[in-house]
Formats: C-alpha cells, structure tokens, sequence
C-alpha cells in the first residue's frame, strides 16, 4: 500500500504539468507613428510630469491624493484581498494536517452483543489523531489555479496603477480648472466695474439731459450681464475646491492657490515616445493582459475536471478506553488511503463549465484588444488636441490684444462723436468674450498636456504607486480631515 501511495506521490510531481495552461501573447496591429509628428527618441512616460508646471503647490495637492484619496484606498485594499487570495490558492499545494481530540462515554444496550467482552455495558474511548490530507495535482489543477491567482493579483496591482494615474490626473485638471476660473473671475470682475462706471457716467448725462435714455439702459445691460458672469463664476470656484479636496482626501473647503494660469510653464516638446512602447506603460493595457492570462489558466484549470481527482489521506495518533493509558506505545493507531473521484455522468454540467470559461477568455481577449486600440485612440486625440490647443492659444492672444486698439478706437472716436455708442459695446463684448474664451483655451492646454501624460502611463505611476502604499487602517479609528486656505 505505502509504496502505491508513493508511485502516486511521484505521478504528481512528475507531470503535474500535463494541463498547465501556456500563454502567448496576442498579436496586435501597432502602428509605426502617431499621427501627429513628436520626438520619439525620448519619452515622457518616465517623469514626474507635474513638476514640470513649477507650481509647488500643485505639487502638495497630489501628494495629498497620492497619501489620501479614498479611491487609493478602495484600490490598495483590493490588492490585499487578492494578495490573501494567491495564498489560498498555493495552500493547496502542500498537504493539510489536522488535529482531532475527542473523549466518548457510551452504554451499550443488552440487546446488542459487545466486541470486546465486558461485564460493564458501559465503556469509554479517548482519542488524539492527525489527519493527513494531500491532493495530487496529476493533472495540474492546482498550478493553473495558482497561475490565475497571480495573473489576478498582479491584474489588481495595474489597476492600482490605473486609479493612481486617474486621481493624479483629475488632481492636476481639477487645479487647472481652478485657476482658469480666478483668472475669468478676475476678468468679470474687471470688466464689471468697468461697466458700471461707465453705467454711472451715462445715468449722470441722461440727468443732465446730455445722453438718452436708451444709451443708459444699454450701459446699465452690459454691467449687469458682466456681473451674471461674476456670479457664475462665484458659483463654479467654490465647487471646484470642493471637488479638489475631495480628491485630496479632504473635507470640502477653500484651496490654497500657487501660480497664475499664465504663468504655468509650457513644455516646449512633448516627446512621447514610440506606439509600441505604450503595450508595456499603460496600466490599463497591463490589467487586460493579466485578465486574459487568469482566464486561459482557468480554462485549464476546467480541463483537468475531466480527469480523476486523487486524495491520498492518512492519520496517526493514539486510541485508548483508558484516558491513562492514551498515550503508551500499546494506544498508538494509523491508516493510509487513497481515495480516487471520477465523475461518471452529471448531464454534461463540466463541459458547460468549460465552455463558460472558454467564453470568458474571448471576453478577455476582446477587452485585451479594445484596451489596446483605446490607448492608441487617446495618444493620438490628445496629440492632435495639445497641438492645436497652442495655436488657438495664440491666435487668441493676438485677437485679444486686436479687440483692446479697437475698443480703444471706438471710445476715442465716440467721445468725438464720430461714432454712436453701438460701436463701443459692440467692441467691449467681443473683448470680454475673447478674454474668456483665451484663459478657457490656455486651461484646455494644460489638460490636454495633463491628458497626454496620462495616456502615455510610464514609470511616473510606478513611483507614484509607491507612495500610494498604507496599512490596512483600523476600523475603530475614526479620521476627520481638513485642509484651510493658507
């Protein structure tokens, strides 16, 4: 018995291989260039990018999100859980030992007839075992469970990644978004008061007779349409640095602010590197490999069920009548087995199974590929967007500095009266649109170059990974954050 139990033991170890699943990865049409021209002998993907803003308080913002943000947090216990999960799955590669105690007093009824003769019908028993429990993996069932359980954590690691590249990038756009705001605040406000003196001018002539009333009424139309915009804008800046502490980790309050939105630096190039590079920086990309490579190991793992499943179990220990004499060379017991599981007929139930993670791997091939094609699509979109961001940004700044001669002109020639007063509002709301849409343009600059950096992944997110890294929190503690305007 012992040496059949120990040809088992050699089959398993020998050709536990038999239907270990083999994953090659898919061929993928990747293109030679973007369709933009950029320098590809460099890459952006390996830098901390937002410091290349020289806002240091932008820089605090993410290291808060990077310490903080409750989505990080959602993320990193994920990884945890599938990290105990990997070492469930190679439990199951070594053999199991439990103890096993138990003390029986029973009594016998007269109508039975007693195995051990006895004058008392009443007898004791006092057992102390180990059970042997060990599954041969003949057929490689628990390999390819293994194989999918690390395919998984590693899966769940890239999409830590992918959270952390999400909330740097929201961070960064949400400031943008913050500062283009205050400037567009600013220019409101500006063109407000500006209004409103102007308001007040003409309601002083339209008193002493010397302008008409329709003149005054469109003053005063203009000064209250610049203050709808200020009110507006009141509204949007302080939801904002609601979004923006929540992003940090914070209760919602005012944000501390850094650079003027015309002061960020702008990157002269943004080398991105080559197409096939983004296959091993972007963390989604890498989540989707790993999501197929679980799926083809679990069609193996479905292939073994086909296959007899051996136990081989076994127990050693001491049984006695006596609790004295439980433990004396004469109480000690063993057995070896094997047990061997072979499913005859169950209506087909194991092919279904099957062919359900068979169907799962097509579903993760598929999504391997979309992933693929999604991350060519957002390199190229924000290429073309950034490039063309610039120079909208400086066509802008051309009209705008166009608009103020020709509002300059057209007050010039109204105080002569050479020009009725149409002509001045008509050149004041085109220069209060410009100015808008200008600082709006720079803020799409910057977020398209913060969308880039982001669609391009890299190493940047590995570094920042680390500082994602926290402790499983304790559950009594109860945190309150908050962060005050400095």
């Amino acid at each position: 018995m012992v040496r059949i139990l120990m040809t088992l033991v050699l089959m398993a170890l020998t050709s536990s291989c038999i239907m270990r699943a083999h994953y090659h990865r898919p061929q993928i049409c990747v293109p030679d260039k973007w369709r933009v021209d950029s320098n590809e002998a460099a890459t952006i993907a390996n830098v901390n990018w937002w410091q290349q803003f020289d806002d240091p308080v932008l820089d605090q913002l993410i290291t808060l999100a990077l310490e903080n943000n409750q989505e990080l947090g959602v993320a990193v216990g994920r990884v945890y859980e599938f990290r105990a999960l990997l070492g469930i799955a190679r439990s199951r590669q070594f053999p199991e030992i439990n103890g096993n105690t138990s003390a029986t007093r029973q009594r016998i009824p007269f109508n039975v007839p007693q195995i051990f003769p006895s004058n008392s019908r009443i007898f004791n028993l006092f057992t102390a075992l180990l059970n042997f429990t060990y599954y041969l993996d003949i057929w490689g069932t628990v390999q390819n469970q293994v194989d999918a359980a690390t395919s998984d954590l590693i899966s769940t690691v890239e999409a830590r990644r992918s959270a952390v590249l999400t909330v740097v990038s929201q961070v960064a756009a949400t400031y943008v978004l913050l500062r283009q705001y205050d400037k567009q605040l600013e220019i409101a406000l500006d063109t407000y008061h500006s209004r409103q003196y102007s308001y007040e001018i003409f309601k002083l002539r339209y008193e002493g007779g010397i302008n008409s009333e329709l003149e005054m009424k469109q003053a005063e139309a203009e000064a209250l349409d610049a203050l709808t915009q200020v009110k507006r804008f009141q509204i949007l800046i302080p939801q904002t640095e609601n979004l923006l502490s929540t992003l940090i980790g914070f209760n919602p309050s005012s944000i501390q602010r850094g650079l003027l939105l015309e002061n960020f630096h702008l990157p002269p190039t943004i080398p991105v590197g080559l197409p096939s590079e983004l296959l091993q920086q972007r963390p989604d990309i890498l989540q989707a490999e790993n999501e197929l490579i679980a799926t083809n190991s679990r069609v193996a793992e479905a292939k073994t069920n086909f296959f007899p499943q051996i136990d081989l179990t076994g127990n050693y220990g001491n049984q006695s009548r006596s609790l004295k004499d439980l433990f004396t060379g004469s109480s000690q017991t063993w057995a070896v087995g094997a047990n061997v599981f072979q499913q005859i007929f169950n209506a087909g139930r194991i092919s279904y199974e099957l062919e359900v993670v068979d169907a799962r791997r097509m579903q993760a091939l598929y999504r391997y590929y979309a992933t693929v094609q999604k991350a060519f699509k957002e390199v190229n979109d924000t290429l073309v967007e950034h490039e063309i961001s610039i120079e909208l940004m400086r066509v802008l700044e051309k009209e705008v500095k166009v608009l103020k001669t020709y509002l300059y002109l057209a007050n010039l020639q109204y105080e002569n009266g050479q020009t009725d007063y149409l002509n001045v509002l008509d050149a004041e709301r085109k220069l209060f649109d410009a100015q808008l849409q200008l600082v709006q343009t720079q803020a799409d600059t910057f977020n398209s170059l913060i969308a880039l950096y982001a669609a391009v992944g890299g190493g940047w997110v590995v570094e920042a990974d680390a500082e994602v890294a926290r402790p499983l929190p304790d559950l009594k503690e109860l945190r309150c954050y908050d962060i005050l305007e400095k």
